[in-house]
């Protein structure tokens, strides 16, 4: 038996220049530890638009490149070329906002329609590049095919370049590429784990099909079902890719795997809802890839004490309550008692209103900070340096900043919805993030009583010990052994969690 974990949408995640979100970080350590954990029995793919449509990459040359590009600096360079301040610091702002913060209030909103139908035109023209790309290597996989009836020979392509995270690289660069080896061969027993975010592959169901003929297992993950829970808080193209995906892909899963036992009880109340045959998700540890390295040198990226929020703005992180509750406490308290808020992600969808709010108030005098696509070192000096963090998200599938903040030893203010408390266990402070009141009492506490964060600091160093990605590889193995015929090339699970742990 081999194991073979499709990893295409995390290459093209990182040839689009995308800094990685929570799925692609879980996709990338996960199959990490795997192909590991594997001893050559556990592989990389990828998919493409034929079929059966996978072909095995060189894992070593991709991880190097996908780890290079995880690990390096910032979307936008140095942190103080991303970063909005109030009138007391230096803000930079880009030259349009700069521009728009000008104009008269009657035209700030027609401009800004503007600004984001020509914005969300651009990710269309992004997307049909995208889907020209998946063309043209069809069209190079049947040139290919049909070489070989002319002259036989040993197939060999070459994989999409990774690109960095900063911009697409010059046409005229042409990057070393990471060698596809071989069209995989699947045989009956095979298992094909699907971890990444597949909904955006309208074929992909019957690209599964394909291979469940030949007699291989399909094993995908769940990482949430916000699109179809609560679709309004995505764009509706996603929404109905997801609808697709989960009738498509979810339905044809011999075993299925899940972040979380919310994210679990999700897909099984979805089933009765619609009444498709999908398996029990098996939830899975999920392993914490912080904290890295840190240089105790490495200067303050914010000089002011400040608590943290890290996370991708959009509605459903509930960014918009953070900026009341923070506009309350500066009402509320006296100013040199008010930390600063230090927002640490990319600005996504339907995200356009929180921060015209947050320039229009002069990011309350410089109470309010943005800093966009933090690299992970710039990331790790601000969990090393703040107060605490928030997290109030109105819905997860899982929760990674919280737990990467406790990883830091950072005592985290959460929401106590869905999956979020399983991932801060006992040792973040919960309050209702629909209730604002309860929310200022929680983390209005932490500000004014110091004793209240150095407790939960001293629980996070005591009893704090999140489980690493090879206890999540050694339960996906063992997963996928259940009840199956013994593999003698793969060890089992104890013995694996024993050499990698």
């Amino acid at each position: 038996m081999t194991i073979w974990i499709d990893v295409d949408d995390l290459i093209g995640y990182f040839y689009a220049g995308n800094r990685p979100s929570g799925i692609q970080r879980l996709s990338f350590d996960l199959a990490c530890a795997l192909i590991d954990a594997g001893e050559g029995h556990i592989k990389a793919c990828r998919h493409g638009p034929g079929m059966p449509g996978f072909t095995e990459i060189d894992w070593v040359d991709c991880r190097t490149k996908l780890s290079d590009a995880m690990h390096g600096a910032g979307e936008h360079g140095p942190v103080d070329a991303a970063v909005s301040q109030g009138t007391d610091a230096v803000a930079e702002l880009s030259a349009i906002r700069r521009a728009a913060r000008g104009l008269p209030l009657d035209l700030r909103g027609p401009v800004a329609r503007i600004y984001v139908a020509e914005r969300n035109a651009f990710d269309g023209l992004r997307h049909f590049g995208l889907a020209q790309i998946h063309a043209l290597r069809a069209m190079r996989d049947l040139v290919v095919g049909s070489w070989r009836w002319v002259r036989p020979r040993r197939r060999v392509a070459t994989m999409m370049p990774v690109a960095g995270v900063h911009e697409a690289l010059p046409a005229d660069v042409a990057p070393e590429p990471v060698v596809v080896d071989r069209p995989v061969q699947f045989a009956a027993g095979d298992v094909l784990i699907s971890t990444g975010a597949t909904w955006q592959f309208p074929h992909y169901g019957a690209q599964i099909d394909h291979i469940r003929a030949l007699g291989v297992r399909f094993a995908p993950f769940a990482h949430d079902m916000v699109p179809l829970l609560f679709p309004e808080w995505s764009v509706k193209a996603t929404t109905e890719a997801f609808e697709r995906w989960a009738r498509g892909v979810l339905t044809r899963a011999d075993v299925l795997f899940a972040n979380s036992d919310a994210t679990a009880r999700d897909v099984a109340h979805y089933a009765r809802r619609t009444g498709l045959v999908i398996p029990p998700a098996i939830k899975l540890p999920m392993g914490a890839s912080f904290p890295r390295a840190i240089d105790p040198d490495a200067p303050r990226l914010h000089e002011r004490p400040f608590v943290l929020f890290v996370s991708t703005i959009e509605p459903r992180k509930n960014h918009a309550g953070m900026l009341r509750l923070w506009r309350r406490l500066i009402d509320e308290l006296p100013a040199d008692q008010v930390p600063d808020l230090v927002l640490a992600g990319r600005v996504g969808w339907l995200a356009h209103d929180v921060v015209a709010q947050a320039e229009n108030a002069d990011w309350f005098g410089g109470k309010l900070r943005l800093i966009q696509g933090p690299s992970d070192a710039e990331l790790a000096s601000l969990y090393r340096d703040c107060l605490f963090t928030v997290y109030p998200s109105f819905y997860e599938g899982w929760g990674l900043p919280v737990t990467e903040g406790l990883s830091f030893g950072r005592p985290v203010a959460a929401s106590n919805r869905a999956s979020i408390p399983e991932a801060g266990g006992p040792f973040c402070a919960y309050f209702d993030p629909e209730d604002m009141n309860d929310a200022y009492r929680v983390i209005s506490r932490m500000i004014l009583e110091p004793a209240i964060v150095a407790a939960l600091e001293d629980k996070i160093a005591r009893e704090f010990r999140p489980p690493s990605w090879a206890d999540s590889a050694a339960a996906i193995i063992a997963a996928l052994g259940d009840g199956r015929e013994a593999v003698t090339a793969l060890s089992d699970s104890t013995a694996l969690l024993s050499r990698t742990g």
